[in-house]
């Protein structure tokens, strides 16, 4: 067993003899080497755990967006159907038989009957006047004078 390769755990002596054999404990001998290559694994293994743990809180954060995501399409849909619902009922409200009822039962209103109506015919001839001779504009800055004075005495 000489050449085994594996620790050999020794015991300790007992230097004191008021320890029980109770509080024992064994210690292992490792080489230089061997407490090297101990430490890397150790340090391999603790990268190791803080990958898997990187790669479980992206995937929680993944599934939380298509959680969220899931949630806004269901709200989109409710919200799609109670569109449509409301379309439906305001093209009920404003179909010509409803705003019919409406004027003859709320605002009193009737139809027209023949004997109500009263036709109006307006013979006019297309004329264009026009305003004067055209006069210079002295004579305007004149009449514009004497239009402020009369306004200002009243």
């Amino acid at each position: 067993m000489a050449g085994n390769a594996k620790k050999q755990p020794e015991k300790p002596a007992e230097t004191d003899s008021k320890k029980s054999t109770s509080t024992r404990f064994l210690m292992f001998r490792f080489s230089p080497e061997k407490r090297g290559a101990a430490i890397k694994v150790f340090i391999a293994g603790v990268l190791a755990l803080l990958m898997f743990s990187q790669v479980i809180s992206s995937y929680m954060q993944l599934n939380e967006v298509y959680s969220s995501i899931s949630d806004a399409n269901s709200e989109l849909s409710n919200l799609r159907s109670e569109n449509v619902r409301m379309q439906t009922e305001l093209e009920g409200k404003a179909s010509i038989r409803n705003i019919k009822d409406y004027a003859e039962n709320h605002l009193g209103l009737q139809k027209l009957d023949q004997s109500q109506i009263q036709y109006i015919d307006i013979q006019t001839e297309d004329t264009v006047e026009i305003d004067g001779e055209e006069q210079n504009i002295f004579v305007r800055l004149k009449h514009k004078f004497e239009d402020i004075v009369a306004y200002l005495r009243g």
